[in-house]
């Protein structure tokens, strides 16, 4: 098992994507797991996903909660998204204990949520 930091995955991964983020990012979420491999891939894909969505930065917040962390990825846009949210995506974050959920307020925002359970 390795450790994961959240924090510093996602500011990696941000440095590396050319879309514009604001990011608000606790500390001490970490969680555990074999590889980070698939983890990278998910929120690669939400990047990508809401990005393709909006011309207004990406709203990332981490939130270290009690019963684990929280991880919000929020696109302000006025329309839907043109394909659901992957399968894949719910399959790869159950090796991490994640669950993921997909809010849209027609007209306002789209949002993905990423639970991890501690």
């Amino acid at each position: 098992m390795q450790r994961i930091d959240l924090k510093n995955l996602i500011r990696l991964i941000d440095d590396q994507k050319d879309i514009e983020t604001n990011l608000i990012l606790d500390e001490g979420c970490v969680i555990e797991a074999e590889n980070q491999t698939a983890l990278i891939k998910v929120i690669n894909y939400i990047f990508n996903y809401l990005g393709a969505q909006t011309q207004q930065p990406l709203e990332i917040s981490l939130d270290l909660m009690h019963d684990g962390c929280l991880l919000n990825f929020m696109a302000f846009t006025e329309k839907s998204p043109d394909t659901p949210l992957s399968p894949n995506v719910e399959e790869a974050l159950k090796a991490y204990k994640g669950t993921v959920s997909l809010v849209e307020e027609n007209g306002k925002y789209l949002q993905v949520k990423i639970h991890f359970a501690s």
